[in-house]
């Protein structure tokens, strides 16, 4: 047999034979429900892990107790994408293996898909690659085309849109120049070099027997984490940055393998369990959140390995098609998601989630973003802060506007336009509620931005920084008129005269002073005793409320008591009557001749000694 027993049956197995429990092989043979289950089961046996005794038909199975006694392996048993048995290929750098077939092409990819009708109404691509300069592949660019083509954008979400590739069927000519390098808005363009157009023959390169994918996904990720680590970025503020992300995501998982095993096996078993499946001991949330705690984590892609770890531990553990495996694809999307995220802006992460100060959005960062006027379809030009900048064509923007709600957006090169370019907005004399809001903010960023980025580092004194943010709010002037919706002005009738209408254009016109109703002293008075009256029968009916409330109490009172007293005595099994003798601790009678007449009945249950 070319594979051991599939993912889950040892859970199986362990729920039948757990505190060194036997079962009859017969009976375990007769339970199992395929051919697969039982050359498993003979697959067990013979490895050493299940252990049978007795002889001939009696004989019966049970797990080995001796833990050094159970063959390990150098390498993982199951797949670390799949999860599944087979022709396995083992990792160069750690015990993981994996199929050959399932390997990823890209680490941060998985082959899988997560749809999006699950806890949001969007859906992240799952194919996105944090490094939007480098250049893919036909093939890959056309696995990335199936995958955005029913693709929800969602503004308040941070999407890196880059655009969609062509289909197979549709033909692609590379560019005569490099769009590699994108300016700033502020900035020019430098001029493009065309290419020179002499065929080449490609150069031929040897196949390299040290490729990354000889290594597990795990192991490939490791070796560009400190490239992809964002700088300046020490253990403590990582720590406080997994920690929001963490807590805001782990609802997903319902269950983990160490919840499980602790509330259903005992100290052995789970020595046992862990023996045999487990190469990681990333097992449960418990071990996720002692990590971080710890400040175990350097990276942020120590963070990710130990997820993918404990997603591959419960799909061995429960199976690949359990919904304990199918949380933690949830898991995995929206952590990647905070991880990207972190690695763009750490600042912006940890602002973002510390919405105490309602200016958390002016705070400028340690990486200074570009501030510019972004417009959508349907909305005027609105300032707005440069997260990336997507250098494929057409170029897009990530923009985060300001304001209130702080929307996301990719937006297209041409509606982008510097802060320093001319607006229609700005020559209005009206401008409406949200766009005062979001220029009072971009005033308050513009103050705080010449302050030293220290003041509103992870490290700061938050008294320091309030003080900044509240002096700078002194400095950002008001708004004096709003745009309001009105009445449109009625015009002139045509009648009058120019002389009146000049007169009326002067002059304002006047307005009545209406006077102040006045009430004579009678009405007055009349009015208090009305009150008066009304008072004192709210009182009179709030007396008689309590008088019924009390009566009722002490109703309820003796009907407990009479309750009582009827639970303590004995009745007849036969009438129902008030019993005087008893057969049994079963039951009672009033009389002989009930007693006589019940016994039929009453002779099977009857507990009284003969």
């Amino acid at each position: 047999m070319s594979h051991p027993f599939p993912p889950a049956y040892i859970r199986k197995w362990m729920n039948l034979l757990r505190n060194g429990a036997q079962i009859p092989k017969q009976t375990m043979l007769g339970s199992l429900k395929s051919d697969e289950q039982s050359l498993a089961l003979e697959y067990a046996i013979n490895m050493g892990i299940l252990v049978v005794q007795g002889k001939g038909m009696h004989k019966a199975v049970s797990f080995c107790q001796k833990l050094k006694s159970i063959p390990t392996s150098l390498t993982d048993r199951y797949c670390f994408e799949c999860n599944l048995p087979g022709a396995l290929r083992g990792c160069k750098s750690c015990s993981r293996s994996f199929h050959e077939s399932c390997q990823r092409k890209h680490p941060e990819k998985p082959t899988y898909g997560v749809p999006s009708d699950k806890g949001q109404s969007y859906r992240f691509p799952p194919n996105e690659s944090d490094t939007d300069v480098e250049t893919a592949s036909q093939e890959e660019q056309t696995e990335a085309a199936l995958s955005m083509e029913n693709h929800q954008l969602d503004h308040n979400s941070n999407i890196n849109t880059s655009p969609i590739y062509p289909f197979p069927s549709v033909k692609c000519e590379s560019p005569d120049w490099d769009d590699n390098d994108v300016s700033f808005v502020s900035e020019k363009p430098a001029a493009r070099q065309r290419k020179s157009k002499v065929k080449t023959e490609p150069p031929i390169i040897e196949p390299d027997s040290s490729s990354d994918l000889e290594k597990c996904t795990a192991c490939r990720l490791m070796t560009q984490a400190r490239i992809r680590h964002p700088p300046h970025l020490n253990k403590e503020e990582l720590r406080c940055l997994l920690r929001y992300s963490w807590n805001k995501h782990q609802s997903w998982l319902t269950a983990d393998v160490d919840k499980y095993m602790t509330k259903h096996y005992n100290n052995r078993d789970r020595a046992l369990v862990r023996r045999i499946l487990f190469k990681t001991n990333t097992l449960g949330q418990a071990d996720i959140e002692r990590s971080i705690e710890g400040q175990k984590y350097e990276y942020l892609t120590e963070f990710l390995v130990d997820l993918l770890d404990l997603q591959h531990n419960i799909g061995v553990f429960f199976g690949p098609t359990a919904r304990e495996y199918k949380d933690t694809r949830w898991l995995l999307r929206d952590v990647t998601h905070d991880i990207r995220e972190i690695r763009r802006c750490p600042d912006c992460f940890r602002n973002s989630n510390q919405t105490e100060c309602s200016m958390w959005f002016a705070k400028p960062c340690l990486q200074r973003h570009e501030v510019v006027f972004a417009k959508q379809a349907g909305s005027p030009h609105w300032p707005a802060k440069v997260i990336s900048v997507s250098s494929k064509t057409p170029i897009k923007y990530d923009v985060r506007f300001f304001g209130t709600y702080h929307l996301r957006a990719s937006v297209l090169e041409k509606d982008i336009i510097p802060i320093e370019g001319d607006v229609p907005f700005k020559q209005k004399a009206k401008i409406s509620k949200g766009m005062a809001a979001a220029m009072k903010e971009l005033t308050c960023h513009t103050l705080l931005a010449k302050l030293s980025p220290d003041l509103f580092s992870f490290h700061a004194n938050p008294a320091d920084t309030k003080e900044a943010i509240d002096k700078a709010l002194s400095h950002c002037l008001e708004p004096t008129t709003t745009a309001t919706p009105g009445k449109r002005a009625r015009r002139s009738t045509p009648g009058v005269s120019g002389k009146m209408r000049k007169i009326s254009a002067t002059t304002p016109a006047p307005t009545r002073v209406m006077p102040q109703r006045r009430c004579s002293m009678s009405a007055r008075l009349a009015g208090r005793n009305e009150e008066r009256n009304e008072l004192e029968d709210l009182k009179s009916k709030l007396s008689i409320c309590e008088n019924q409330l009390l009566k009722s109490n002490e109703e309820l009172d003796s009907m407990r008591k009479n309750i009582a007293e009827i639970k303590r005595k004995r009745w007849c099994q036969k009438c129902l009557q008030e019993a005087k003798l008893d057969c049994c601790f079963n039951a009672s009678y009033c009389s002989e001749d009930c007693q006589r007449r019940h016994k039929k009945r009453h002779q099977r249950k009857c507990t009284a000694e003969r």
